[in-house]
């Protein structure tokens, strides 16, 4: 009887949705035919950045765009895992808390100022410097970067990290002159050695990037793992996933992310534009405040868990283009547990449970916050909805609310000590696992003190510490058995690995690989 429900249910939110969107008007792009004659590649994203940090750059959602401008030392083939050289020509492990990199010669950043060790070593020690807080340091953990002679550099961690090369590939280098000159400038001016210079934000609207003349790959493109195909690049903000398919039909944009199966269908039937989709690192996650007079009791966490038919979801609202997942991670990543199974979708039990926490004085009438990030993933408004829905269904009271990237960082970015227990909020959000290990997210999500964990389990942790220095088969053994644990405890809830679909336009050729960053020196013009 439930299922039925809730069929109409989704059935009725997509023909609203629908609705609704046809009433919106479709936002013009400001670029006109010029723009697109093959001097310039406009990229459509639904999420603008809150500042324009090269720390940022480890994203694809929420630095859109910057690793155009923003090199790394290291970057990773994700179609045979393998790390490849991009700043640093070479590298060696030293010992089990520093690798040596050999740097590249001949470079410089978009302000004229050389790269080299000094320079790498002066954007490393900024990222991570604790005075400045950024996200990065909670993210990875403390690095720590020091010139050897002009082109070598030592990158150190305080203790043993097997993953070290992992998290570097995240961290973007930026102009040791701008930091020291014009440190204020690091917040809105991007300033990288990449194939694209940063020339405008136009906050709202777009970040607009021009051909960086003195790239160091235009004379090794091989090197490079890609060539300046464009002189100009665009990246405009469009929150509606409708907005930006009907962008690259009218011919104002070459590439829109994150688009619906539907769309996909809808644009590959068209003569002039096309879909291309591929898996990704990202999970669709469920965060609860774990502190909370309700959600304390795992019970209620389990009985959350159980009121959401995770597969209605994935098959009706998410078109199929997404797996019904069982943890934070998947199979790209060490630690991933196949055995682990999603939690079934049981209404019945779960308002069985709900009385049981009742009957034992638990609040289960406690008003829950259900919220998102504006245009986080396609659909996550219908999402949000229709968990809203199901879990009103077994008993649960939930009020639904949305955010734009700062105020929902606002509401992330908090660790369980400082949670006020009243605040009973959970977030469905998106996490991606680009360094490809369960210990990274661990940290982000689950540790006692992790900056967006609202969990907490000393007996977690202690094996958690205990995977830290562990290398191979013993490392996946232990991950494995932590994340059995948290899955146990119901420390977080999981809808699904997200595959991820982008609209292009008749001119543009490009596949998007597993960790889904745009880097326009992939692409190539038809």
């Amino acid at each position: 009887m439930f299922r039925r429900t809730t069929w109409r249910w989704i059935a009725l939110v997509l023909v609203l949705t629908l609705a609704l969107s046809g009433c919106q008007p479709v936002q013009q792009a400001a670029p006109g035919d010029e723009a697109m004659a093959g001097e310039e590649v406009v990229i459509a994203v639904g999420i603008e950045p809150v500042s324009l940090d090269a720390w940022r750059s480890f994203a694809g959602t929420g630095g859109p765009g910057f690793r155009n401008a923003i090199e790394q030392l290291i970057n990773r083939d994700f179609t045979t895992g393998e790390f490849v050289p991009i700043l640093a020509t070479s590298w060696e492990r030293l010992n089990d808390t520093t690798i040596r990199f050999q740097l590249r010669e001949g470079v410089t950043f978009h302000d004229g100022s050389p790269f080299n060790a000094e320079a790498a070593a002066a954007s490393i020690n900024h990222t991570f410097d604790a005075d400045n807080a950024f996200d990065l340091l909670d993210f990875l953990g403390t690095m720590s970067a020091e010139a050897v002679d002009e082109y070598t550099l030592d990158i150190s961690t305080p203790e043993p990290d097997p993953i070290l090369l992992g998290k570097v590939e995240w961290v973007g280098i930026s102009s040791a002159k701008q930091l020291a000159e014009d440190p204020d400038a690091y917040h809105t001016e991007i300033v990288g050695t990449g194939p694209y210079k940063f020339v405008e934000w136009r906050k709202g609207e777009s970040i607009t990037y021009e051909a960086n003349p003195d790239w160091w790959g235009l004379s090794n493109p091989d090197d490079a793992r890609g060539a300046q195909t464009f002189k100009n690049i665009t990246v405009r903000f469009l929150q509606e996933d409708q907005v930006r398919v009907s962008a690259v039909q009218a011919g104002e944009v070459d590439l829109a992310q994150f688009i619906t199966p539907e769309q996909c269908q809808l644009l590959d039937d068209e003569a002039d534009a096309s879909c291309v989709s591929a898996p990704s690192v990202e999970t669709i996650f469920i965060r609860m405040d774990t502190n909370s007079p309700l959600l304390s009791d795992q019970r209620v966490r389990l009985a959350f868990q159980l009121a959401i038919d995770k597969e209605a979801i994935v098959d009706s609202i998410l078109g199929g283009a997404a797996t019904v997942a069982s943890q934070i991670v998947n199979s790209s990543a060490t630690g991933h547990d196949p055995s682990l199974e999603p939690y079934p979708y049981d209404p019945d039990q779960a308002r069985e449970l709900l009385a049981a926490a009742a009957a034992d004085g638990v609040p289960v009438d406690m008003e829950i916050t259900l919220g998102a990030r504006h245009a986080v993933f396609p659909r996550i408004d219908e999402v949000i909805q229709a968990v809203a829905s199901m879990l009103t269904d077994v008993g649960f009271s939930v009020t639904t609310t949305f955010y734009d990237p700062e105020g929902f960082g606002q509401v992330m970015l908090i660790n369980i000590k400082d949670v006020p227990e009243e605040r009973n909020f959970v977030a469905i959000h998106l996490h991606g696992n680009e360094i490809m290990d369960y210990a990274s997210s661990y940290r982000f999500y689950y540790s006692c003190e992790g900056i967006l964990s609202v969990y907490c389990n000393e007996e977690a942790d202690a094996v958690w510490m205990k995977a830290l220095p562990q290398t191979g088969d013993e490392r996946e053994m232990t991950l494995q058995e932590l994340s059995r644990i948290v899955h146990e405890d119901v420390a977080i809830g999981y809808i699904g690995h997200l595959d991820l679909a982008y609209g292009l336009g008749g001119r543009v050729e490009w596949a998007p690989q597993l960790d889904h960053r745009i880097l326009v020196k992939e692409m190539t013009l038809k």
